[in-house]
Protein backbone atom coordinates (compact mmCIF):
# COMPACT_ATOMS: atom_id res chain seq x y z
CA UNK A 1 0.00 0.00 0.00
CA UNK A 2 1.54 3.67 -0.80
CA UNK A 3 2.45 5.93 1.86
CA UNK A 4 1.17 8.69 3.10
CA UNK A 5 2.19 12.15 2.39
CA UNK A 6 3.78 13.73 5.08
CA UNK A 7 2.27 16.82 4.27
CA UNK A 8 -0.95 15.74 3.03
CA UNK A 9 -3.45 19.07 3.21
CA UNK A 10 -0.35 21.31 4.37
CA UNK A 11 0.50 23.85 2.04
CA UNK A 12 3.28 26.44 2.65
CA UNK A 13 2.43 30.37 2.24
CA UNK A 14 5.29 33.18 2.42
CA UNK A 15 4.33 36.99 1.32
CA UNK A 16 7.15 39.59 1.23
CA UNK A 17 6.08 42.93 2.94
CA UNK A 18 6.99 46.16 1.26
CA UNK A 19 10.25 46.69 3.43
CA UNK A 20 11.41 43.46 2.36
CA UNK A 21 10.76 41.20 4.95
CA UNK A 22 9.22 37.67 5.00
CA UNK A 23 6.48 35.86 6.74
CA UNK A 24 5.39 32.87 6.30
CA UNK A 25 3.49 29.93 8.00
CA UNK A 26 1.62 26.29 7.07
CA UNK A 27 -2.27 26.43 6.43
CA UNK A 28 -4.02 23.17 6.48
CA UNK A 29 -6.86 22.75 3.86
CA UNK A 30 -9.25 19.86 4.48
CA UNK A 31 -12.90 19.05 3.03
CA UNK A 32 -14.70 16.33 4.65
CA UNK A 33 -18.02 15.18 3.75
CA UNK A 34 -18.97 18.80 2.25
CA UNK A 35 -17.58 20.58 5.34
CA UNK A 36 -14.45 22.67 4.68
CA UNK A 37 -11.49 23.57 7.24
CA UNK A 38 -9.08 26.01 6.43
CA UNK A 39 -6.20 26.73 9.41
CA UNK A 40 -3.22 29.05 9.01
CA UNK A 41 -0.03 28.44 11.44
CA UNK A 42 2.28 31.69 11.53
CA UNK A 43 5.90 30.44 11.41
CA UNK A 44 5.91 33.68 13.91
CA UNK A 45 3.40 32.71 16.56
CA UNK A 46 4.47 29.16 16.82
CA UNK A 47 8.48 29.99 17.43
CA UNK A 48 9.45 29.56 13.63
CA UNK A 49 9.14 26.99 9.91
CA UNK A 50 9.23 23.68 11.37
CA UNK A 51 7.83 24.28 14.71
CA UNK A 52 4.97 25.59 13.21
CA UNK A 53 4.75 22.85 10.60
CA UNK A 54 4.36 20.64 13.45
CA UNK A 55 1.87 22.28 14.49
CA UNK A 56 -0.27 22.26 11.42
CA UNK A 57 0.74 18.73 11.13
CA UNK A 58 -0.69 17.87 14.77
CA UNK A 59 -3.63 19.92 14.03
CA UNK A 60 -4.65 17.93 10.32
CA UNK A 61 -4.24 14.50 11.96
CA UNK A 62 -6.62 15.29 15.31
CA UNK A 63 -9.07 16.88 12.59
CA UNK A 64 -8.56 13.91 10.15
CA UNK A 65 -9.31 11.49 13.11
CA UNK A 66 -12.50 13.61 13.71
CA UNK A 67 -14.12 13.60 10.34
CA UNK A 68 -15.15 10.51 8.30
CA UNK A 69 -14.15 10.02 4.80
CA UNK A 70 -16.39 9.04 1.74
CA UNK A 71 -15.51 5.59 1.33
CA UNK A 72 -15.22 3.75 -1.75
CA UNK A 73 -18.31 2.20 -2.29
CA UNK A 74 -19.95 5.50 -0.74
CA UNK A 75 -18.24 7.66 -3.89
CA UNK A 76 -18.84 5.19 -6.56
CA UNK A 77 -22.67 5.34 -5.79
CA UNK A 78 -22.56 9.02 -6.26
CA UNK A 79 -22.13 10.26 -9.78
CA UNK A 80 -20.61 13.99 -9.49
CA UNK A 81 -22.90 16.67 -11.49
CA UNK A 82 -20.13 16.77 -14.45
CA UNK A 83 -21.24 12.95 -14.41
CA UNK A 84 -23.23 12.45 -17.98
CA UNK A 85 -24.25 9.04 -18.37
CA UNK A 86 -25.30 8.55 -14.76
CA UNK A 87 -22.93 6.03 -14.08
CA UNK A 88 -19.76 6.75 -12.04
CA UNK A 89 -16.91 5.54 -14.32
CA UNK A 90 -19.11 4.99 -17.16
CA UNK A 91 -18.21 8.32 -19.83
CA UNK A 92 -18.88 8.52 -23.32
CA UNK A 93 -15.98 9.12 -25.75
CA UNK A 94 -15.55 10.27 -29.64
CA UNK A 95 -12.52 9.56 -31.21
CA UNK A 96 -12.14 11.95 -34.33
CA UNK A 97 -9.70 9.71 -36.60
CA UNK A 98 -8.27 11.72 -39.65
CA UNK A 99 -7.12 10.83 -42.99
CA UNK A 100 -6.11 13.10 -45.41
CA UNK A 101 -9.07 14.88 -46.42
CA UNK A 102 -11.62 13.10 -44.82
CA UNK A 103 -12.47 12.89 -41.07
CA UNK A 104 -14.02 10.34 -38.97
CA UNK A 105 -16.29 10.00 -35.67
CA UNK A 106 -16.37 6.58 -33.55
CA UNK A 107 -18.16 6.67 -30.55
CA UNK A 108 -17.46 4.57 -27.51
CA UNK A 109 -18.95 4.06 -23.80
CA UNK A 110 -15.91 3.41 -21.73
CA UNK A 111 -15.82 1.82 -18.55
CA UNK A 112 -12.91 2.85 -15.94
CA UNK A 113 -11.93 0.98 -12.58
CA UNK A 114 -9.32 0.37 -10.66
CA UNK A 115 -7.92 -3.07 -10.24
CA UNK A 116 -6.82 -4.35 -6.18
CA UNK A 117 -3.63 -3.74 -6.96
CA UNK A 118 -4.75 0.20 -7.37
CA UNK A 119 -4.22 -0.32 -11.62
CA UNK A 120 -6.93 1.89 -13.36
CA UNK A 121 -8.64 -0.24 -15.42
CA UNK A 122 -10.74 0.87 -19.17
CA UNK A 123 -12.66 -1.06 -21.38
CA UNK A 124 -14.48 0.58 -24.25
CA UNK A 125 -17.37 -0.76 -26.04
CA UNK A 126 -18.47 0.92 -29.90
CA UNK A 127 -21.29 2.55 -30.39
CA UNK A 128 -21.19 1.77 -34.04
CA UNK A 129 -20.80 -2.07 -33.27
CA UNK A 130 -23.46 -2.70 -30.11
CA UNK A 131 -25.69 0.63 -31.08
CA UNK A 132 -25.79 3.19 -27.94
CA UNK A 133 -27.77 1.36 -25.85
CA UNK A 134 -26.35 -1.79 -25.65
CA UNK A 135 -22.97 -0.69 -25.49
CA UNK A 136 -24.18 1.63 -22.82
CA UNK A 137 -25.44 -1.46 -21.20
CA UNK A 138 -21.80 -3.47 -21.64
CA UNK A 139 -19.95 -0.52 -20.29
CA UNK A 140 -21.92 -0.69 -16.55
CA UNK A 141 -21.39 -4.13 -16.48
CA UNK A 142 -18.19 -4.16 -17.36
CA UNK A 143 -17.48 -1.41 -14.59
CA UNK A 144 -19.71 -3.76 -12.44
CA UNK A 145 -17.75 -6.50 -12.79
CA UNK A 146 -14.31 -5.10 -12.06
CA UNK A 147 -15.46 -3.21 -8.85
CA UNK A 148 -16.36 -6.26 -8.00
CA UNK A 149 -13.87 -8.40 -8.83
CA UNK A 150 -11.09 -5.56 -6.91
CA UNK A 151 -12.62 -6.65 -3.86
CA UNK A 152 -13.35 -2.67 -2.63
Amino acid sequence: MATKNPRRNISRIETVSPSGKTYGGWEVRMQRRGEKTEKFFSDNGFGGKSKSLRVAKEFRDNLESKLRKYTVEELSANPSVRNQSGVVGVRLHQQKDIRGDYEYHYWYWVAQWTDSMGKRRTKSFSVHQHGDDEAYRLAVAARKKGVQQASR
